[in-house]
């Protein structure tokens, strides 16, 4: 395994060159790297790990490079950065709405400490579909098959797969939930970094 660093020495602003692309190319290269831990027993397998360090680079991006404090509201910010530029694939293929997994990243697995603790509200995707009757989860590979999941070829693919869903409905327990593939946001997290690096 060999992780792929992000190009973003050509960025002529010194600040988002060496502290903001930088710092995101060091948090990718960390989930990257978690894909191939084998969990301790009786420990989780990095899920949620995994897709919070996505989202804050998600976060710092939203901040200082796109859009940027041009919009006020962090939470406007994020939204905006994932609606804008963020790959995502059509409901038909089992995605979900976008809007609807937009406000899930933010709501639920961003910071589920502030956001999901029991005082709080469910994402509004989770309101509005009363299909859904379990909180939402995540696991590392999602809906792509097991001869795909190796962490290396995902990181190298130009293109992604849309028969793997980044955020999709799924049977569980006589009901449904949403759940996350960390492969696919990861996936999708780099190559919008990566584009928004190259954007001169």
């Amino acid at each position: 395994m060999t992780y792929r660093p992000i190009t973003y020495d050509h960025v002529p602003d010194a600040f988002l060159k060496d502290e903001v692309f930088l710092r995101a190319d060091w948090l990718l290269s960390d989930a990257y790297g978690m894909f191939g831990m084998q969990p301790v027993s009786g420990t989780g397998g990095g899920n949620w790990s995994i897709a919070l360090v996505l989202l804050c680079v998600v976060d710092g991006i939203s901040v200082h490079v796109y859009p940027t404090r041009a919009v006020k509201r962090q939470k406007q910010r994020f939204k905006r950065l994932i609606r804008e530029k963020l790959h995502w694939g059509p409901i038909k293929k089992g995605w979900c709405r976008k809007e609807d997994a937009i406000d899930v990243f933010y709501a639920e697995f961003r910071n589920p400490l502030v956001h999901e603790l029991a005082v709080d509200k469910p994402a509004r995707a989770r309101r509005r579909d009363r299909s859904i009757t379990h909180e939402s989860a995540i696991g590392k590979w999602g809906s792509i098959p097991e001869q795909s999941q190796n962490i290396d070829a995902i990181d190298a693919m130009t293109t992604w797969n849309d028969d793997w869903p980044t955020l999709r409905v799924e049977d569980y327990e006589g009901g449904k939930r949403l759940k996350l593939s960390c492969a696919a946001l990861y996936w999708a997290v780099k190559k919008m970094v990566s584009a928004l690096a190259a954007d001169r």
